[in-house]
């Protein structure tokens, strides 16, 4: 992810003329996988003074919409385009330098670039950064590059965080010195907080021993906050703890200390950031520019759940960390889901802007008005005072598809977007007005009013089929039939993995082990069988009841429950099975069902039933009848909710005539 820190500093046509006199500078300036609540103005913990200054001088946005992963983002904001419209690396269209250059700008371009080709090549007069999507802290990426030439880190003060802070200062001086009267446009992509793990120790001791708290404490001293200044409502609800990640108390305490670990060497990272962020606003102070400077900051995704590389011990340089699901639930406080996905935990993240000279809002408030990585070159192009144009280089442009951001810092209304589209693997969205019509992991359309559920845990997509209708016809006709190849996944939900953990997976379920969930049975092999109330769990499943709930772990081999004997007599149906689910594993269920004595379940009549796994309650309803429709019975059930590991919860579940009448309900009451 990127935080972007953007310093405007251009003679505009946004603010009044006697409020600018000169055209404003721009810093913009993005961070990599920094969580919606990291900083301390969005409700964390995390020593961010520096940024919390600009915020309490500037404006927040409360909802800021990106392309929830590092290289669609920077193709979007770079270009002013949706990542399908200029592709990956940018392949058509021009950059954010191409364009400010043109509007007689000084460009510099600094940090990480994971787009195509070296910024000097594509409208930028300076950069130094990494061209990968990721670099080394301490010992810097082959990739690393001053201007077009390689760069080789030396010394042992070297931390790309810091060097980044450095080499913007340099070329701001640079550029004030060579023009002292053009105006200059700055991209600072810092790599932090994006793995691996790795700090300066003196940084990371400053929050050793403070995580130790963990992390259901710390999300909802997080959410309090976030409600306290205003950033969020009562009304929508704080997602719950999905079962992918477990309870911080059922952690080990070498668990606990461990996480503590990888937080605080990711808070350190944080607070570096911060620490050069302060180092470049400081130089704008000193040389008397910061007045007339639009300064935005933001990420370029939600909060990365992932756990791969394990090397080393963090914040050692030459070691290979992330810091898993855990830590990114907290981050993503007060959403669900993460990078990559299109539920605002990915999709929605901070943005701030500070222009004294420019801005007429009240400083230090925070604006519901919705905004997307799309308005910012828009916004770019207004604050400089210029046009876009047409063609460039006698190649057709597209007209930007965004919207100036300006009225909203002037304190005013901006007309809003009629819809803003979400793509990325087989994640989809659409935000239309209040709604939202999203999907992760290929899951069915699930329906949100984000007036009264920002945080999207309350899924109206059965009570209002025509609404979803409306909704995926519109993503339908913005989708270009000639990206259907990329509607793929690129795993399943992540799972948090202990230290222990030496299974190698890439923190997908697909790879994980169970979570363990404290006084309940954990799947520890398939001669581990549990039963409650004439319910019996699969070889790969394990069962408990907890307050009426029937509470399945399933470990991904053979999930699901069986009931050998239904228990009702020589009575013949139609019948019809209803259960209440509540899942976050994945795939298709399945219902089986025995209508004799000799017939030995899984065989008998098999049945598939769409599951939703996205955490909350959904009905079930499956009819059970002969192929004819006649007259039969049932004398076993089996019920396979999920074909992957995780937590499903079922709860009111019974057998009934058509008529609605209960025959049996399971477990008894």
């Amino acid at each position: 992810m990127l935080t972007v820190l953007v310093c405007l500093f251009f003679g505009t046509g946004l603010a009044s003329a006697d409020t600018v006199t000169q055209r404003p500078n721009v810093v913009l300036i993005l961070a990599d996988d920094l969580g919606y609540s990291d900083l301390g103005c969005y409700g964390g913990e995390i020593q961010t003074p520096r940024l919390d200054q600009l915020a309490k001088n500037g404006l927040r946005f409360a909802r800021f919409y990106n392309s929830h992963k590092c290289e669609p983002t920077r193709a979007s904001l770079v270009s002013g385009q949706y990542w399908h419209d200029c592709g990956l690396g940018i392949q058509t269209g021009q950059t954010m330098g191409q364009a400010m250059r043109a509007q007689g700008y000084s460009t510099i371009a600094v940090g990480k670039w994971h787009l195509n080709g070296n910024p000097v090549d594509r409208g930028f007069d300076h950069y130094f950064g990494h061209l990968s999507g990721a670099s080394n802290y301490f010992k810097g990426h082959p990739s690393h590059r001053l201007y077009d030439q390689p760069f080789q880190p030396s010394g042992e003060d070297f931390y790309t965080t810091d060097a980044n802070a450095d080499y913007a200062i340099e070329f701001i001086q640079k550029a004030r010195l060579d023009n002292p009267d053009q105006p200059f446009f700055v991209y600072l992509a810092f790599n932090a907080p994006h793995g691996p793990l790795q700090a300066w120790p003196d940084d990371v001791a400053r929050y050793r021993g403070k995580y130790k708290t963990g992390w259901d404490q710390l999300r909802r001293d997080r959410h309090r906050r976030q409600l306290q200044m205003g950033l969020v409502r009562n009304e929508w609800s704080l997602p719950r703890r999905p079962h992918t990640i477990p309870a911080w108390d059922e952690l080990s305490a070498e668990d606990q200390d461990f996480e503590d670990l990888r937080f605080s060497t990711y808070a350190a990272m944080v607070d570096r950031m911060d620490q050069a962020i302060g180092r470049v606003v400081d130089h704008l102070r000193e040389s008397d520019q910061l007045d007339n400077t639009l300064v935005l900051f933001l990420s370029d995704n939600g909060a990365s759940p992932y756990d791969r590389g394990r090397r080393g011990t963090p914040p050692d340089g030459d070691s290979a960390w992330e810091y898993g699901a855990g830590w990114a639930h907290l981050s993503n406080t007060p959403f669900r889901h993460y990078k990559r996905n299109v539920f605002n935990g990915g999709s929605c993240t901070p943005l701030i802007a500070h222009w004294p000279a420019g801005m007429t809002a009240t400083p230090g408030s925070i604006t519901d008005q919705p905004g997307h990585i799309i308005d910012l070159m828009a916004t770019l192009i207004d604050v400089s005072g210029g046009r876009w144009p047409q063609q460039a280089d006698g190649q057709p442009l597209r007209p930007l598809p965004g919207k100036s951001l300006v009225p909203i810092f002037q304190g005013k209304q901006r007309r809003p977007h009629d819809a803003l589209y979400f793509h990325l693997f087989d994640h989809r969205a659409i935000i239309a007005g209040d709604w939202k019509l999203a999907s992760d992991w290929s899951r069915p359309w699930q329906l949100f009013n984000l007036r009264h559920d920002r945080t999207e845990t309350n899924d109206l997509a059965s009570s209002m089929p025509d609404k979803v209708a409306e909704l995926q016809s519109r993503w339908d006709d913005w989708f270009p039939d000639s990206m259907n190849s990329k509607l793929r996944s690129a795993g399943n939900v992540p799972v948090y993995r202990s230290l222990g953990d030496t299974s190698g997976g890439k923190g997908k379920t697909s790879a994980a082990k169970a979570t363990k969930q404290k006084g309940r049975s954990k799947p520890s092999g398939k001669s581990r069988v549990s039963e409650v109330d004439g319910v019996r769990a699969r070889v790969g499943t394990t069962i408990t009841l907890e307050d009426g709930v029937v509470v399945m772990q399933c470990r991904g081999d053979d999930p699901g429950l069986a009931i050998d004997r239904v228990g009702i007599g020589q009575r013949v149906g139609p019948f019809v099975l209803r259960m209440t689910v509540r899942s976050d594993s994945s795939g298709q269920g399945h219902v089986f069902w025995t209508r004799d004595q000799a017939t030995k379940l899984p065989s008998g009549k098999r049945l598939p039933i769409d599951v939703v796994h996205d955490q909350q309650w959904h009905d079930l309803t499956v009819r059970l009848e002969s192929d004819a429709g006649s007259e039969t019975q049932v004398i076993g059930i089996r019920v396979d909710l999920c074909e992957g590991p995780g937590r499903v919860e079922i709860k009111d579940l019974r057998l009934e005539d058509t008529d609605g009448n209960v025959l049996k309900r399971w477990p008894s009451r």
